[in-house]
């Protein structure tokens, strides 16, 4: 794995450092360069730097701003707006949206109406409601459906008021082509679409599209720090989330508990599937569908212990934060040998596969189920320091899609992912798109965000793409919050003086990183410097040769991150295993009611 956070500042310690293409083995040419040292370094004025930037690079927004609601200064509210004489809209109505090059709006867009006012400036009529959109135009982050729509939801953290208010859009009444049925559901594909409760047998696609049921069971959220960062379009986070019951349509909704007390029993068969058909209905979606057809749903018992699994484990710089946070460690999962070897020994009793994922997934199979699952997959060939085909680029770049693989196999009721926040780059979307696709596609609601991790407590500037799951029904565990910040009374400066007291020059890479030295400026930081620097604990050992070591150390995600994410995710289970076990108490009966022997879930999707 390569570090998009790599400081490209040369160093002199050593004459060269030979990576081979295949990022297995580090090579330290030992032969060490006379070592120069120079007022620059202590904090001297350096000479100026040619082809100094003066302006801000533009970049291209990741969400194109949309305006809301308009700041109408003379508003009337009206009970509703006759099209014709015999046809009024009014709230409650969901309408269909025609393209317009004056709105922000595509072809195809709804408006679920919440209030008709007119404009008495103008005398326009304008209708207010949630947007929602079709689920093709995610590009692939959602199955291709035929008039399956998710909702738009948009927050600005400064802004106090809910997020459905914060949410609504105002669209001109002549935008409105024709009304809709849209249903809100939690069940899965198919359920409660058309096609289970309408006949559309011998209709068109065409005419199913124009006329057929809309069902929603998806909304999307944008999360913004500040209005500035939502005109400009840069989220702090997005998600797709499923709809819960409360959310759903009376008769539409199935109860969350069900949900997921259902997806520990979905079996691990890796079937390949026809993905490029539209219609496509996975096996875990029907098998998911096929369970929640029984009447009755006996099993309330609570999975009490914080079960954990960790893919592409390395040496465990993500199994030393979740232990740390009250997981069992369950088992780990990787190829590297001396990575295996140093994660067994600091994981004792912990069942550890030295084999390929893929191997590992297609070949094992029984059921690994876990409360909580990590992913690392390699990251190398979305890195932007990748400029080279290595020899493993195929089998790295097929561990990019081994996700669903993971979840069908561990059925886990919250996953996370790390991955290089260069997966992020317009360049690498469509491959992102697919990471949200393989949860979305086994009804996994997710949510990501790039985070700096030196505002946990880790002494780098690395920054990382981190992606939370959650199970239908289970809700998602919200991302820690910053424990650390830049002082503001030393601040610390962008170039020299290297003091031991300010975070690492460069990031700790496979190779150690570039640009990092001992603050002494007279040799490298020792293994085990490199490994504090990574946040692992003293007593954490590792095996091998050092360049294997310091290859360990530059794989693994830093623990003093991942302690912090597994303690938010840990809260979330405690909170949801309370309201389950407040559901499964015994109810008060008259003595001429028939007494139970255990509670049950009575779930009617008749």
């Amino acid at each position: 794995m390569i570090d998009d956070d790599i400081d490209y500042l040369s160093t002199n310690l050593y004459d060269a450092i030979i990576i081979d293409d295949d990022d297995d083995d580090v090579e330290f040419i030992s032969v060490q360069g006379p070592f120069v040292d120079d007022e620059v370094r202590w904090g001297a004025p350096g000479p100026p730097r040619s082809h100094i930037r003066t302006t801000r690079r533009q970049t291209k927004p990741f969400v194109a701003y949309e305006p809301r609601t308009r700041p109408v200064t003379n508003p009337s509210s009206l009970q509703g707006h006759w099209i014709t004489d015999t046809f009024c809209l009014v709230s409650g109505l969901v309408v269909e949206l025609r393209q317009d090059s004056s709105a922000p709006f595509k072809c195809g867009d709804f408006l679920s109406i919440e209030s008709v006012y007119e404009d008495l400036d103008t005398h326009a009529v304008y209708l207010r409601g949630l947007l929602y959109r079709r689920a093709k135009t995610l590009d692939g982050m959602l199955p291709k459906k035929l008039n399956e729509v998710y909702q738009v939801l948009q927050q600005n953290l400064e802004d106090p008021r809910p997020i459905s208010i914060q949410s609504l859009h105002d669209v001109p009444v002549s935008l409105a082509v024709r009304t809709r049925c849209l249903k809100h559901t939690n069940a899965p594909f198919p359920e409660n679409s058309f096609r289970t409760h309408e006949d559309m047998h011998g209709q068109t696609d065409e005419f199913r599209r124009d006329n057929a049921q809309l069902t929603c069971r998806w909304k999307r959220l944008f999360q913004y720090t500040c209005s500035t960062d939502l005109k400009t379009g840069y989220p702090k986070q997005q998600s797709l989330q499923r709809l819960t019951d409360v959310e759903c349509d009376e008769g539409f909704g199935v109860s969350d508990v069900v949900l997921r007390k259902a997806v520990p029993k979905i079996e691990a068969d890796l079937a390949v599937i026809d993905l490029t058909a539209e219609e496509a209905v996975d096996q875990d979606a029907q098998q998911l569908a096929n369970m929640l057809s029984k009447t009755h749903i006996y099993d309330t018992s609570t999975d009490s212990a914080y079960t954990f699994g960790d893919f592409f484990c390395g040496a465990g710089g993500v199994s030393v934060g979740a232990r740390e946070a009250g997981f069992k460690i369950v088992y780990g999962v990787d190829h590297d040998r001396d990575a295996c070897a140093t994660y067994r020994l600091n994981f004792p009793g912990t069942t550890v596969f030295e084999e390929d994922v893929n191997h590992n997934l297609t070949v094992r199979k029984e059921n690994a189920h876990v409360r909580c699952v990590h992913m690392s997959t390699v990251c190398k060939t979305i890195s932007t320091a990748y400029t080279v085909r290595g020899r493993n680029h195929d089998a790295n770049e097929a561990t990019l899609f081994t996700i669903s693989d993971i979840l069908r196999k561990a059925t886990p009721m919250v996953a996370t992912l790390e991955q290089t926040f260069g997966a992020l780059n317009q360049g690498k979307m469509q491959l992102f798109n697919a990471f949200v696709w393989q949860f979305t596609s086994m009804n996994y609601s997710v949510k990501w965000a790039v985070h700096t991790l030196s505002e946990y407590g880790v002494p780098q500037a690395r920054k990382r793409l981190i992606m939370i799951a959650a199970c239908p029904g289970h809700p998602l565990p919200d991302f820690p919050m910053p424990t650390h910040a830049p002082s503001t009374e030393n601040p610390v400066p962008d170039l020299a003086p290297y003091s031991p007291d300010q975070l690492v020059r460069g990031c700790i890479t496979t190779s150690g990183g570039q640009n990092n030295w001992h603050p002494s400026g007279t040799r490298h930081f020792t293994e085990r410097e490199y490994a504090c620097l990574q946040t692992f604990p003293l007593n954490h050992v590792f095996l091998g040769t050092r360049s294997s070591v310091v290859q360990q150390v530059g794989n693994a995600v830093p623990p003093a991150f991942s302690q912090k994410l597994f303690e938010s995710i840990r809260k979330t289970f405690e909170e949801i295993d309370t309201q389950d076990r407040q559901r499964a108490e015994p109810i008060l009966v008259d003595d001429d009611e028939d007494m139970m022997d255990e509670p049950r879930i009575v779930v009617d999707l008749d």
